[in-house]
């Protein structure tokens, strides 16, 4: 089978719960005939074992944000590449998109902001994984980011941008104007998944 394929993709394959496609571009489509699999990410980035691994997890639930998001970039998660810019508020996107929570000159507010993102993102991952969605298990795609700042922007009251059509979350998920959030990742994240639903519970 293709290179790019994991071994819980083989298994979803052999069992069924998989079909290839005809054509050029080799693709996977799912019970109700929706593409799963792809090999858009083979060779787009240098992924590791995506897994939350226990120290990943201590490091998020002590609120250790620069430890946690280290670990996740040592294993090519690329929202770690992301996240660590606005951690430490360096680079246009770190200062703009702290900014632009409304949270800059509160730093117990912004950094309890991205403690829960970064708990969020331990959920997401995990979901993403345990169910072997998109190509690379436990790579998350833009929609998927984008599902969860959703959710914490929401709980921490952030967002409230009307006139942007938005509640905020586009800022992290690219979602201004309602657009996909498939559609910014040229701009923040080339190297996440091409294909993933959902965040879990």
């Amino acid at each position: 089978m293709a290179n790019f394929l994991h071994s819980c993709h083989i298994e979803r394959i052999n069992n069924g719960q998989l079909q290839r496609a005809a054509g050029i571009i080799e693709r996977y489509l799912d019970q109700h005939g929706n593409t799963a699999v792809t090999s858009q990410n083979y060779r787009l980035h240098q992924y590791g074992d995506l897994r939350i691994t226990p120290e990943q997890k201590a490091a998020a639930f002590r609120g250790d944000r620069k430890t946690f998001w280290r670990l996740r970039q040592k294993v090519g998660d690329p929202i770690a590449d992301v996240a660590l810019p606005i951690l430490e508020n360096r680079g246009l996107n770190g200062r703009v998109a702290n900014r632009l929570t409304g949270l800059s000159d509160d730093p117990v507010k912004l950094n309890q902001l991205g403690v829960d993102l970064m708990v969020a993102h331990v959920a997401a991952v995990t979901h993403d994984y345990d169910n072997c969605i998109g190509n690379v298990p436990g790579a998350l795609s833009p929609q998927q980011v984008a599902e969860y700042h959703h959710i914490v922007f929401r709980e921490h009251g952030i967002g409230n941008y009307h006139w942007l059509q938005s509640d905020g979350a586009w800022l992290f998920g690219g979602t201004l104007f309602n657009l996909p959030a498939n559609l910014y990742r040229p701009i923040w994240c080339n190297a996440c998944d091409f294909i993933g639903h959902g965040i879990g519970n």
